[in-house]
């Protein structure tokens, strides 16, 4: 799906998804433990150009998923911005009570999220999903076993959908012919779910009669798609340094709210 929608590729696309990974994490125990407003909003805009920049999606799609974040953003940051405690008060409605710290605790908040939305949307759209899970089997020495299991249930979820939608459409065609307690309520849901575990449990044992036909088993393998780490490893992580050092000076040399400290 994502060559549809994307318009060139990067370096970002040729690092190792287990390099990814572990900058995420440590990025997201960054974000935690950052407490200067101004450092964290030149973080999320940072972050927002390496996305636009790297991930290569259509900016159309990119608007969209864009607005998608800054929505839900806006959502997570209202409890405290409502409802926080403060001295300093902006704006006083029954509940609602806004003030100058709770304001800046939610706009610190947002920024958190938004940071880490653009981060991941940015190694989802440069990061294929079976790379994942042989960078985990030739790198970290996953069973195979485990991360072939994980991959055919990731891939049988678009299937499980398109068999629920087929089950739609053929009870819109037999409607007349059917009791509506059969297809609406409690019943009908437990007759769907019926009807989508057998047949799951049929094209999985299937698969596992396939697999076994073919001497699939824990030993020594092979593998078609080969993942390693290289230089553009090494320019990810010093992109992401850079980024975090730029932000922390400019959210100390150019501070746009004169406060330092969240909490």
């Amino acid at each position: 799906m994502l060559e549809h929608i994307k318009k060139y590729y990067t370096f970002v696309d040729k690092t190792n998804p287990l390099t990814k990974i572990l900058i995420g994490l440590l990025l997201f125990l960054l974000v935690v433990l950052m407490h200067n407003p101004n450092q964290l909003f030149y973080l999320a805009m940072i972050m927002l150009v390496a996305l636009v920049v790297l991930s290569g999606i259509q900016l159309r799609y990119l608007l969209v998923m864009l607005a998608l974040f800054l929505v839900f953003g806006a959502f997570s940051a209202m409890y405290m911005v409502f409802y926080g405690a403060g001295t300093t008060t902006l704006f006083r409605f029954g509940l609602i009570h806004i003030t100058e710290e709770s304001l800046i605790r939610g706009i610190h908040i947002m920024m958190r999220g938004l940071t880490l939305s653009f981060f991941g949307a940015l190694v989802i759209f440069t990061t294929k999903l079976t790379d994942v899970f042989y960078s985990l089997m030739i790198q970290l020495r996953l069973k195979p076993k485990f991360a072939y299991s994980f991959m055919a249930a990731i891939r049988m979820v678009p299937i499980i959908a398109g068999e629920y939608m087929m089950l739609r459409q053929a009870r819109k065609v037999r409607k007349p012919l059917i009791h509506k307690r059969h297809i609406s309520g409690l019943k009908g849901f437990i007759t769907t779910v019926i009807t989508l575990l057998s047949q799951s449990i049929r094209r999985a044992y299937r698969l596992g009669v396939a697999m076994e036909a073919k001497q699939f088993d824990d030993g020594p393998r092979t593998y078609y798609y080969q993942t390693s780490f290289s230089k553009y490893d090494v320019l990810f992580v010093e992109m992401v340094i850079v980024i975090a050092f730029v932000s922390f000076f400019l959210g100390t040399e150019f501070s746009l709210i004169n406060v330092t400290d969240a909490r």
